[in-house]
């Protein structure tokens, strides 16, 4: 079974401008930044975040939406929201300054995602099983629908002391071929991949709502890829024996403000531990990658109707 590798990213890799740090991320590496690679927020605006927000979260993260410009998870006066708000859109601007440089050619076509500020310990939370970050899983359903495109994720962890711990357990096209057919996703049928008419209203319908102001519709959103890719997310969690089986693990730490970059539905993961972590998240489109036949989709779509 194939493991991610950690692959750590520096000054000369930014500088070249190419398409080599796209691929290693496409065939399932994490990307490692040191501390100090990505600019932060202010000492008093991070202790703000950690110490004042952790007792206003109302949901499992505190996130900021760029596309509307608002919060959700977080139960505050307007003077708190306001700062809250502010740190995250000033963060999101300097991470997203930082992808552009690893990975130009995803920056001109890419979906900006929300902007997540995990304040809680993530060791021994109390979430439902298909919510829980602590057992290993592929991503899926991120923001939204995708409609096949690949879900990148910038992670900084932000605890002043403490690293944040993965573990993978392998990369999708194994898992896939372990359980896509127990996932509900083989065969898929004649159709494949290929979205409905249906499919593709109610996308045109929800992407109206969010033009006319009402951006939480694009969150509603779904396609047959990504109906695939959630029910391969929820056999995962659900399969005790494949969460308890330690002779697939490999484990990732992340040191205090470091940051790293990977595509989470191609590593498998879970996060051990870990407290107040910042998360932006992008969704790439096909025709942006640079290796499109290692995506979800493809590995998927080659398995179905006209594969094994």
């Amino acid at each position: 079974m194939q493991a991610s590798r950690f692959t750590h990213v520096h000054e000369d890799d930014l500088a070249r401008a190419d398409n080599s740090l796209a691929e290693r991320l496409e065939r399932g590496d994490i990307l490692f930044f040191e501390p100090g690679v990505l600019t932060l927020p202010s000492d008093d605006d991070l202790e703000f975040l950690r110490v004042e927000l952790g007792r206003l979260i109302s949901l499992k993260n505190i996130s900021y939406h760029p596309h509307g410009d608002y919060l959700s998870g977080i139960k505050a006066d307007a003077a708190t929201r306001g700062r809250t708000q502010r740190i995250l859109r000033e963060h999101n601007a300097a991470a997203t300054a930082l992808v552009e440089r690893a990975l130009p050619a995803y920056a001109g076509g890419w979906n900006l995602g929300k902007v997540n500020f995990r304040p809680l310990q993530e060791r021994g939370r109390e979430l439902s099983r298909h919510s829980s970050n602590e057992l290993v899983h592929v991503d899926a359903f991120a923001s939204g629908a995708t409609h096949g495109g690949r879900t990148l994720r910038f992670f900084t962890n932000i605890h002043p002391t403490e690293s944040r711990v993965w573990k993978s357990a392998g990369l999708f096209p194994d898992l896939f071929e372990e359980f896509g057919r127990r996932a509900g996703v083989l065969p898929l049928g004649t159709r494949g991949l290929r979205e409905s008419a249906l499919d593709h209203a109610r996308t045109g319908v929800l992407r109206a709502l969010e033009r006319v102001g009402i951006p939480q519709a694009r969150t509603v959103d779904s396609s047959p890829y990504d109906r695939a890719m959630k029910r391969m997310h929820d056999t995962l969690k659900d399969d005790d024996s494949f969460q308890k089986d330690e002779s697939r693990w490999a484990f990732f730490e992340f040191k205090p403000f470091s940051s790293w970059m990977v595509l989470t539905d191609m590593v498998s993961h879970a996060c051990v531990s870990g407290q107040h972590a910042l998360v932006n998240t992008w969704t790439v489109p096909r025709e942006s990658l640079t290796l499109p036949e290692c995506a979800p989709y493809a590995v998927i779509e080659a398995n179905s109707a006209g594969g094994r």
